[in-house]
């Protein structure tokens, strides 16, 4: 998927949360320690944010690293 933003290439995957919020992508496991080292090793993107929800289900999303946008489907 193209960004609509910057027109760069976006990765496809999921915003996940345990406490505090993240884009895996696709085809990346769950980390078992959510430290900066095991997240940079699944390419997964911290989402600051002030809330912090918990989702029975994960929604499908795309992350432009360029521009720092992340296009979300609900």
């Amino acid at each position: 998927m193209k960004c609509p933003y910057c027109n760069g290439e976006m990765d496809e995957g999921e915003v996940r949360s345990k406490g505090y919020t993240y884009f895996l992508p696709t085809g990346e496991t769950e980390p078992i320690l959510h430290t900066k080292r095991e997240m940079e090793k699944r390419n997964a993107v911290y989402i600051r944010t002030n809330k912090t929800s918990i989702y029975a289900e994960y929604p499908n999303a795309n992350i432009c690293r360029q521009c720092s946008k992340i296009v979300i489907d609900y």
